[in-house]
């Protein structure tokens, strides 16, 4: 019953499910996708909504004013006929279109940096998530591998204890393997379906929708630059500091304008009346005005702009420094996590399979006994998975380097 049961379970690992094929994504796929998932598509709409008000700041702010006006006339016991036309014109003054452009200006540009950066970490982000979900992949064949190994040597024990030729302990271990193995499958295929759900939320999938990659697992170099070279490119081309430059501009332009805000403006107008009673007079007149900022000189608005100025100024020097920082931390973490991974023999971990049937063989044919052969397929399977743990921390340090210097990923 035993031998039986354990066939079966063999069986059954075989035919697990695997993921659909259409639900099969390249890297390429992934990184185009991200490109157009939520955030990106809202950072776009900030960006367009940036666009519309530039395009209104170019405006007049006030329209012209026609007013007309019609009534009697009362004069020395004689009811007429007044009416009178006029047209304004409030004309600002004290650079407060120039100021309000400027501002419009800044926040497009404050937005463009934005959207630059949503679509560049959705890259950052999908790639990770891919090649994460390529190595939990690999976590689950090899799991697999091991358990249908575990399930043919228990069979083999106990036949072969069946037939007087082993014992019972062998027996007992060779079924107790079985369920440990059977625990780092289920384990691997748990952890590799979360990886899935963290490429699917990377690329904006559709919450139905199950990604696979396909590829092969990435290939780890030394930094293409010095950590000197590095650290000036991120001063260069990070996004924040890109955004921190951008919201300085558009303090400034701020302050611009509160303080244009608080100079007068000048009304102008021309107006022509009719009035009508036993004679007809008509009077045409000429106006201009100007308002007195006494009371309200915009005195809270500007202390608030220019509030807005030092916090501004102090970010942009402060992004500097933590820039550099980050930089210096995800270059050391990147050198030594490809490190780790050149110290593994990769012929051992990418041929698993294969180096596990070469134990069997050696089980088989005596050149191992049950003991020795148990601690191989430990060895061989521990290796393996320290070896995939390895290239997911160095996946990790990649992307964070990417990130800290504003590098760009690539399929």
């Amino acid at each position: 019953m035993r031998i039986h049961w354990l066939v079966a379970l063999a069986t059954s690992i075989t035919a697990l499910p695997h993921a659909a094929s259409a639900d099969t994504i390249s890297l390429a796929e992934a990184l185009a996708r991200a490109q157009a998932r939520p955030d990106v598509a809202v950072a776009a709409a900030d960006l367009d909504g940036a666009r519309g008000e530039r395009t209104q700041a170019r405006l007049p702010f006030y329209n012209p004013e026609l007013a007309l006006a019609v009534g009697p006339r009362m004069a020395a016991g004689t009811v007429g006929v007044g009416f009178e036309a006029s047209l304004g014109q409030l004309v600002e003054l004290g650079g407060k279109r120039t100021a309000r452009r400027a501002v419009a200006a800044a926040r497009e540009d404050l937005a463009q940096v934005r959207l630059a950066s949503s679509t560049r970490q959705a890259r950052l982000d999908a790639w990770a998530a891919f090649h994460l979900a390529l190595v939990g992949a690999a976590r689950v064949d090899s799991a697999r591998a091991l358990e249908t190994l575990a399930v043919e040597v228990a069979a083999a024990t106990a036949t072969r204890q069946g037939l007087g030729g082993g014992t019972q302990l062998e027996v007992n271990l060779a079924a107790a393997e079985v369920g440990r193995a059977r625990h780092d499958r289920v384990d691997a295929e748990t952890r590799v379906d979360h990886d899935r759900a963290a490429l699917a939320t990377a690329i904006g999938a559709r919450g139905d929708e199950a990604p696979e990659p396909s590829g092969p697992l990435p290939a780890f170099a030394a930094p293409a630059a010095s950590l000197d070279a590095l650290i000036a490119r991120a001063r260069a081309e990070r996004p924040e500091l890109q955004a921190a430059a951008a919201t300085l501009a558009a303090a400034r332009a701020d302050v611009d304008l509160a303080d244009a805000v608080a100079r007068p403006d000048l009304r102008l107008g021309v107006s022509y009346a009719l009035e009508r009673d036993v004679e007809t007079a008509h009077v045409a007149l000429v106006s201009a005005a100007i308002t007195l900022p006494t009371r309200n000189r915009n005195q809270g608005a500007r202390v608030a702009a220019r509030a807005r100025l030092r916090g501004a100024t102090i970010e942009r020097a402060w992004t500097g420094d933590e820039i550099e920082r980050e930089v210096r931390v995800a270059y050391a973490a990147y050198v030594r996590a490809i490190a780790a991974v050149h110290g593994f023999d990769q012929d051992v971990n990418e041929h698993l399979t294969e180096n596990l049937q070469l134990a069997r063989d050696s089980l088989a044919s005596g050149k191992l006994d049950y003991f020795q052969f148990n601690q191989v397929r430990r060895e061989l399977f521990a290796s393996r998975m320290a070896y995939l743990d390895a290239v997911a921390e160095a996946i990790a340090a990649q992307v964070a380097l990417a990130r800290a210097t504003g590098a760009e990923v690539l399929p």
